[in-house]
C-alpha cells in the first residue's frame, strides 16, 4: 500500500506542470500531445518485456530496479529543450513508469490470495491518494514558480528513499515463476496459471478450465470487451492528467494556480469511491455499480462542457472532472479481478487488459492535443463523454464469470481453509481438515480468483 501512495505523489506531481512546460517550450497544443505520446509508447514496449521479467526473476526484483529508474527519470523531463527531446525523455519514463506498475499490481494480486479477501480495490484508493497529494505539491510548485528539476529532484529523492525499504516485505515469487514446477496440493505463493491445465487430473477441474477456453488464437468475447472498457476508463484518466489543467485555464480562464484543482479533485473523488468500492461491489455487483457511475459521470461532464465558457465554467468544469474520477474509480480494478475469471492464463488476461488500459491512459492526451487543433480542447474533450457511453454499453461484461466462483467445489478436490479461518481457530461449517497448508491460494484451478470475496 505504501509504495502504491507514493508512486500516485511522483505521478501526480506531473499532471499540473504541464502548462508550464507548454509555456517554457513555445508549442502548441497539437505539438504537446506530440510530445506526451512518447510516454504511451514506451509503456506499451515495455509491457510485455515486464512480464517477462515477472516470470524470471518476480516482482520484488523488477520493482526495485523499476523504482529507482522512475524517481531519476523523472527529473529529465525539466531539462527537455524542445518536442523531441521531451518526447524521448517521456518515452522512457513512461516505460520505466508502468514496469513499475505492472510489479506492483502483481504483487497486490499475490496479497489478495493470500490474504483470501479482495484488496484490489483499496490498493489502487491508495494510488489515488498519492496522486491527490502530489497534484497538491504540483500545484504549489506551479503557483510558487519552484523549478521543475527541484520538485522532481525532491519528490524522486523521497519516494525512493521511502519505498525501496518497503520492498525487502514483499512476497517472493512462487516455484513456477523461476522454471521450478510446485510442489501438488501446496500453496505457493504467487498465483500463475499452469502450463497445462489439465495436469490436475479431475474432471470437473478440467471441464471449468475449458468453460471459458476460446478458440485458439482467439480471446473469450468477454476478455475483449473487458479489454475495451480498459482503454476507455485509462484513456478518461490520461485526459484529466494531462489536459485538466489545461483546460480549466485556457477554456474557462482559472488562475493558474486554480488550474490544478481539476486534477486534484478528480482524484480525490477517485479516492474516496475506491475506499468504499470493495464493499460497494459485493452489495450491488460489478456491472450495476460501474454502469451507474459511468452514467452519471457523463451526465455531469456534458454539463461541464455545455456550460465551458460561462462565468460558471471553471466551477462546473471542476464538479465535472470531480464526477469523470468518481465514474472511471472502479473500473479498472473490477476490471482486473473480471479478466481473471473469465481468461484461460491468468496472466495472458491480465497483461491484454493492462496493456489496453496503458494505451488508453497514454495516448488518449495525444488524441485530444490532436483534435483541439481540429475542434478546439472544449469540443475536444466530448470524446470523454462517448468514452464514458462506452463502459456503461460495456459493463455487464464485468459480471462475467460469476457462475464459476460460484461452482461447487467437487468432492475430490482438496479443500482450502481461508488465511483467516486458521488464524481464529475458525473452519467453515462441514468442511474436513484438507491438509493443505491454508494459505488461501490453493491449485491453480480453485485458488480464490482477485477481486472475489
Amino acid at each position: 500500500m505504501i509504495s502504491m501512495v507514493l508512486l500516485g505523489l511522483l505521478v501526480g506531481s506531473w499532471a499540473p506542470r504541464i502548462p508550464g512546460v507548454k509555456q517554457e517550450l513555445g508549442v502548441s497544443d497539437g505539438e504537446l500531445g506530440v510530445a506526451l505520446l512518447g510516454a504511451p509508447l514506451g509503456a506499451v514496449a515495455t509491457m510485455w518485456l515486464t512480464g517477462m521479467l515477472l516470470d524470471r526473476f518476480g516482482s520484488r526484483a523488477v520493482v526495485r530496479v523499476m523504482l529507482v529508474l522512475t524517481c531519476s527519470v523523472g527529473v529529465l523531463v525539466a531539462f527537455a529543450g524542445d518536442v523531441a527531446e521531451l518526447f524521448a525523455v517521456l518515452a522512457l519514463w513512461g516505460a520505466a513508469g508502468s514496469a513499475l506498475d505492472v510489479g506492483l499490481n502483481a504483487q497486490i494480486a499475490t496479497v489478495e490470495r493470500r490474504y483470501g479477501r479482495p484488496i484490489m480495490t483499496t490498493a489502487h484508493a491508495a494510488w489515488a491518494a498519492g496522486a491527490l497529494a502530489g497534484a497538491g505539491v504540483g500545484s504549489a510548485g506551479a503557483g510558487l514558480d519552484v523549478p521543475l528539476a527541484a520538485q522532481f529532484g525532491v519528490v524522486g529523492a523521497f519516494c525512493l528513499v521511502a519505498m525501496f525499504p518497503a520492498t525487502g516485505a514483499m512476497l517472493p515469487p512462487e516455484p513456477a515463476a523461476r522454471g521450478v514446477a510446485p510442489q501438488r496440493g501446496r500453496a505457493t505463493a504467487e498465483p500463475a496459471a499452469p502450463r497445462r491445465p489439465g495436469r490436475v487430473g479431475l474432471p470437473e477441474a478440467r471441464r471449468r478450465v475449458r468453460r471459458f477456453r476460446p478458440r485458439r488464437g482467439r480471446m473469450p468475447r468477454a476478455l475483449v470487451a473487458l479489454c475495451a472498457m480498459a482503454f476507455a476508463t485509462m484513456l478518461c484518466e490520461g485526459v484529466a492528467a494531462d489536459w485538466s489543467a489545461l483546460y480549466l485555464e485556457d477554456v474557462t480562464g482559472a488562475a493558474a494556480g486554480v488550474s490544478g484543482v481539476g486534477y486534484a479533485v478528480f482524484n480525490g473523488c477517485m479516492l474516496l469511491t475506491r475506499i468504499v468500492g470493495d464493499r460497494a461491489t459485493l452489495r450491488f455487483g460489478p456491472d450495476r455499480l460501474v454502469r451507474a457511475l459511468a452514467g452519471a459521470a457523463a451526465c455531469l461532464f456534458a454539463l461541464a462542457l455545455a456550460t465551458g465558457a460561462t462565468a460558471a465554467g471553471t466551477l462546473t468544469g471542476v464538479v465535472g472532472f470531480a464526477a469523470l474520477g468518481a465514474g472511471t474509480a472502479c473500473v479498472f480494478p473490477v476490471g482486473v479481478s473480471a479478466a481473471v475469471r473469465v481468461g484461460t492464463r491468468t496472466g495472458a488476461s491480465v497483461a491484454a487488459f493492462a496493456t489496453l488500459g496503458y494505451v488508453g491512459w497514454l495516448s488518449g492526451p495525444a488524441l485530444i492535443g490532436g483534435l483541439s487543433e481540429l475542434v478546439g480542447l472544449r469540443g475536444a474533450m466530448i470524446v470523454v463523454i462517448g468514452l464514458l457511453a462506452v463502459i456503461v454499453l460495456l459493463a455487464p461484461a464485468l459480471a462475467a464469470g460469476d457462475d464459476q466462483r460460484a461452482a461447487p467445489v467437487p468432492a475430490e478436490l482438496p479443500v482450502v481453509e481461508p488465511l483467516g479461518a486458521e488464524l481464529h481457530g475458525a473452519k467453515p461449517p462441514g468442511v474436513k481438515p484438507s491438509g493443505v497448508e491454508p494459505s488461501g491460494v490453493g491449485s491453480a484451478v480453485d485458488a480464490p480468483r482477485a477481486g472475489e470475496g
